[in-house]
């Protein structure tokens, strides 16, 4: 009989610590629910309003920079024309510009390294802005390394990994290409 009764008193001691972990569980999730909801809008308005006020700043840069952007002489605006076309001609400082061809995408279009000496890390950022303002976008999220513009089955792929690995001169990567696999993740 005391096996029996041992067996009913835990089943019964059982069922209502589980009554009461339910009930608690229950009691805590109409209380918590609410304010955990009403936490995560009010961390959603925050980045998006951190996002808006990124953007305008951003624009701001682009624009600060571009007044005091060089006019590039003729020669290098029509080599550029011809290798880098569809990307915003370099406008920025530095000096001893060349364009250098790297090797051939699979669709057969030229790999381009566009050099500068003596260019800085915000020049580079202001460059980045104004790609970005003339609807470029990113490849990875949260990060500019890697930017393209869709141009309906063509791509202008730019790319800044490592751009000052060799400084003082500054080394950015460019292509325009059919090839998908230049901006799939």
């Amino acid at each position: 009989m005391s096996f029996l009764k041992s067996i009913l008193r835990n089943a019964i001691s059982e069922g209502i610590s589980k009554g009461i972990r339910d009930a608690v569980g229950k009691a805590t999730e109409s209380v918590v629910a609410p304010k955990a909801e009403s936490y995560a809008n009010k961390v959603a308005e925050t980045i998006d309003t951190a996002a808006k006020d990124l953007d305008a700043v951003n624009a701001a840069a682009v624009e600060a920079a571009m007044a005091n952007a060089q006019t590039p002489d003729e020669a290098f605006v029509r080599e550029w024309s011809e290798k880098l076309a569809g990307f915003p001609v370099w406008c920025f400082g530095g000096n001893d510009f060349s364009i250098n061809e790297s090797g051939t995408a699979p669709d057969g279009n030229h790999y381009y390294f566009f050099e500068a000496e003596n260019t800085t890390q915000a020049e580079l950022d202001a460059y980045v802005l104004l790609l970005r303002k003339e609807g470029f976008v990113r490849k990875f999220p949260n990060s500019d390394e890697t930017l393209y513009k869709d141009l309906g089955g063509e791509y202008l792929v730019f790319n800044k990994t490592d751009a000052f690995g060799c400084a003082p001169v500054m080394s950015v990567g460019m292509v325009r290409t059919s090839d998908r696999s230049e901006i799939e993740i």
